[in-house]
């Protein structure tokens, strides 16, 4: 076995956010063996991974070191079942050494960079341009990779009735259809596409891609891949990370939703640990789940300004008076009461005449996460008391 498992080497480099190849290799593990799974499987690592080493490494799995080792199990495997179990063994080992495996990241500023502030590196405004070209060539790799066909199908040499159709005219078809005339989503320059219209494409693309688990060539007149049983969560996740990762790198404070009502929609975020506490209260399973999804939804939507923000916290303000009764029972008498202070001062419900309104739109952010952390709190609370099940 090639696999170090201890500590995978530079040749298993990740193209992949890690959690997204665990999951799609627990699919493959899962499947019955066959020659078309094996096909399924070198599709994946031909995807997650830099290298090819790794899809190299599976075919050798697949076969016997010499012929001396089948002649000595086939009386008790059989040749097809030594190279099933070889097969299932070697993908269960990339399962298990993944969590060490290194992920695909920017490279590191060279001295020069180093020296100087870099734009590139480390933006200190938004690189709009470089964002659009980047995006491009994102959706253009996943056009090539079969993650658009179940939106555009491929054209076949077969079917003439598509000779004439590019899947660029499908897309852009597509496209003008959700958005409205004048999008495109690749048949032109895109520093020519307005900011606004950027965005939107980004967040169509998340709706169009679906990874495809299955392929077969068709060489007739060089026709080339023909892509099949499509899967949308696996390239939605590979999606986001991809996109997200593009506007980072570009200075744009806004990435794709993973989680609550705006999913694959662009949103206003923080990176200092405030999404962890967006996703453990926003959880379907949670209690006042949806009116918590949809007050994060309007807090940070793209658009979001005043009224949007002061609606949010009025949400939460809402959630947190149906639960009084707990927190007066679990906090200090005067914490509680400072939560409900807040919301009935300082023109948030009531919006009466008596009430502070002459503050900073930051202060509702801070309400805004406030609550929100205490929403959080009180799901625990609330589990912790209904107890195990």
């Amino acid at each position: 076995m090639s696999i170090n498992r201890a500590k995978p080497g530079p040749d298993y480099t990740l193209r992949w956010p890690r959690p997204l190849f665990i999951r799609e290799a627990r699919v493959l593990a899962d499947e019955p063996d066959s020659d078309a799974h094996d096909g399924q499987v070198e599709l994946l690592l031909e995807e997650a991974f830099l290298s090819d080493q790794p899809l190299r490494d599976f075919k050798r799995s697949c076969q016997p070191s010499s012929p001396w080792d089948v002649v000595g199990t086939t009386a008790r495997l059989g040749a097809a079942a030594l190279g099933r179990s070889q097969r299932q063994q070697h993908l269960d080992d990339l399962i298990a050494a993944a969590p060490r495996m290194p992920e695909q990241a920017a490279p590191r500023p060279y001295y020069t960079q180093r020296r100087e502030t870099d734009p590139i590196l480390t933006p200190s405004a938004p690189r709009i341009d470089e964002a659009k070209r980047a995006w491009k060539s994102l959706m253009a790799d996943l056009l090539e990779r079969g993650y658009l066909d179940r939106a555009a199908r491929r054209p076949c040499v077969d079917d003439h009735s598509t000779q004439d159709v590019t899947q660029y005219d499908l897309l852009d078809a597509d496209f003008a259809q959700r958005l409205g005339g004048g999008y495109g989503p690749l048949d032109r320059s895109p520093e020519a596409c307005p900011d606004e219209h950027f965005f939107a494409m980004i967040e169509v693309g998340h709706d169009l891609v679906a990874r495809p688990r299955r392929r077969r060539w068709h060489d007739y007149d060089h026709c080339g891949w023909h892509y099949s049983d499509f899967s949308v969560a696996p390239a939605q996740i590979l999606y986001r990370w991809s996109v997200n990762r593009l506007l980072i790198r570009q200075g744009i404070d806004l990435q794709l939703a993973k989680s609550g009502e705006d999913v694959g929609r662009l949103v206003h975020t923080t990176f200092d640990g405030r999404e962890d506490l967006v996703a453990a209260t926003a959880s379907p399973s949670g209690p006042d789940g949806d009116e918590v999804r949809h007050a994060v939804a309007l807090f940070r939507a793209r658009e979001a300004g005043v009224e949007h923000k002061r609606s949010a916290c009025t949400t939460l303000a809402r959630v947190l008076e149906s639960r009084r009764g707990l927190l007066k029972a679990e906090l200090f008498k005067k914490d509680e009461g400072a939560l409900f202070h807040i919301a009935n001062e300082f023109d948030l419900r009531h919006r009466g005449a008596d009430q502070h309104a002459d503050y900073d739109e930051a202060y509702l952010d801070w309400i805004f996460w406030w609550y929100l952390a205490t929403v959080e709190l009180s799901d625990r609370l609330l589990t912790r008391k209904a107890g195990p099940r």
